[in-house]
């Protein structure tokens, strides 16, 4: 396993084990030029554990995940107490902080908890979702995605596991406010017959620029919304 604690990080981290864990740790102010502008786990990588770490200003000029990227077709991936600020990719590509794909499976972890995501910006064409969960069991429980913009997605990307009888994309007790989407959509929840929760959230005053495409909200599967919030949201073609 490699372990990365209570470090302050400046440049760009390439963990090769198969287990990689994060801790108390800062990256700030790093650029690269491919997938992870920050952290970026090579194909070896199939247990993710980041924790109580922030990412700051960090971004690529090229791929996914201006921060974050991890993918493993038979991996899992926990982001707990994470926060990130102002992280993007520069040209016109996708997911401005994180792109986790995990084993396609329900017992696979996809989880992004007690986390915050703010001011991901970068409003080029084809510059997608401030993070994007890719199949697992996607759980996102007290997640703040706030003040980003881009082309799509503006609050979160979802691509769980493919179970009509079982939910296996739940947002409990989160927050997605103040996104902008120069095109379409803040929460997209995008898998055929997959079951979905969004429960105990607020979704307040989140705008697109596209009044003839989809809404706030879009979905494939079954989505139950409960006890939440959503007050505001508009398009307008500004």
């Amino acid at each position: 396993t490699t372990t990365l604690t209570s470090q302050t990080y400046t440049s760009r981290q390439t963990p090769s084990n198969t287990g990689v864990y994060v801790s108390d740790c800062l990256f700030k102010f790093i650029t690269s030029s491919s997938d992870g502008g920050a952290l970026y786990c090579s194909n070896s990588v199939t247990y993710f554990l980041v924790e109580s770490t922030s990412f700051f200003s960090c971004k690529t000029s090229s791929g996914s995940g201006g921060a974050i990227y991890f993918y493993h077709s038979s991996g899992q991936s926990v982001l707990y107490k994470v926060c990130c600020c102002d992280c993007y990719i520069e040209s016109s590509n996708y997911y401005q902080f994180a792109y986790i794909r995990v084993n396609d499976a329900s017992s696979s972890k996809n989880y992004v908890n007690y986390s915050s995501i703010v001011r991901c910006v970068n409003e080029n064409v084809n510059t997608y979702s401030p993070f994007r969960l890719w199949y697992g069991n996607i759980c996102c429980p007290s997640v703040n995605s706030s003040l980003n913009k881009c082309y799509r997605y503006s609050g979160i990307y979802c691509y769980p596991y493919c179970d009509s009888n079982h939910v296996t994309c739940s947002l409990t007790y989160s927050s997605f406010v103040d996104n902008n989407a120069t095109d379409s959509i803040c929460i997209s929840l995008d898998r055929d017959y997959a079951k979905y929760e969004i429960k105990s959230c607020n979704i307040l005053r989140n705008t697109q620029s596209n009044l003839d495409s989809c809404g706030t909200i879009y979905t494939w599967g079954n989505l139950n919304i409960s006890d939440s919030c959503i007050l505001e949201n508009k398009a307008t073609n500004i």
